[in-house]
């Protein structure tokens, strides 16, 4: 399993919009190319802070992912989606992490 983790800076007074947005375009569009919608979380809006939204999307690897990037890319509502997404947010990132099993991970010798 892939995760494809979106994080998110939006001013607290567009956290609501970019959350209604992901929820319907975005996850509409990705699973429609093939993801997987694994969580979304938020830090509180009621902190003086930018709020992140943090999205995961799932797949079952890069080949798999490297899939679901042809599909957007065909697809208009992705462009829609971004531009949308742009307009709302401050900045972010994306990053691919895969789960590593921690009972059979190597112990570190000091």
């Amino acid at each position: 399993m892939l995760h494809v983790v979106d994080t998110v800076e939006v001013d607290p007074d567009r956290a609501g919009d970019y959350l209604e947005l992901i929820g319907t375009l975005g996850v509409t569009v990705m699973t429609d190319a093939g993801a997987t919608l694994v969580s979304c979380a938020t830090t509180s809006a009621e902190i003086g802070e930018p709020v992140s939204v943090q999205v995961v999307w799932g797949c079952d690897g890069y080949p798999a992912w490297n899939e679901i990037r042809m599909h957007l890319v065909l697809d208009p509502r992705w462009h829609e989606l971004g531009s949308r997404a742009a307009a709302l947010r401050r900045g972010g990132t994306r990053r691919f992490y895969t789960p590593v099993d921690l009972r059979s991970a190597p112990v570190a010798s000091g």
